[in-house]
C-alpha cells in the first residue's frame, strides 16, 4: 500500500495492490486531491462507487503510478 500526499494540500491518496495484479487507488471525495485522482486514473481506471475510489488494471498500474507520482509526494510503499 502507498500513502501519497500534495505538500500543503490537506488529505491523503491511498494505493492498494490486489492479488490480481490490479491496483485500487482511493483520495478525498473532493478537492485538489480528488482533482490528481481524477487525472491519473480517468483514461485508464474504472471507477468504482461501491467503496468510493479506483480501480486500475494490472496492465496499466505502472503508467498510473508514474502519473500519480509526478503529482505527488510517496510516503510509503
Amino acid at each position: 500500500m502507498g500513502i501519497y500526499i500534495k505538500p500543503g494540500v490537506p488529505g491523503q491518496i491511498r494505493t492498494a495492490h490486489l492479488a490480481s495484479g490490479d491496483m485500487t487507488i482511493i483520495g478525498p471525495a473532493s478537492g485538489a486531491l480528488e482533482q490528481v485522482v481524477f487525472d491519473v486514473c480517468r483514461w485508464d481506471g474504472k471507477r468504482n462507487p461501491v467503496y468510493g475510489g479506483w480501480t486500475i488494471p494490472a496492465a496499466k498500474v505502472d503508467k498510473v503510478r508514474i502519473a500519480l507520482e509526478s503529482q505527488c509526494q510517496e510516503l510509503t510503499d
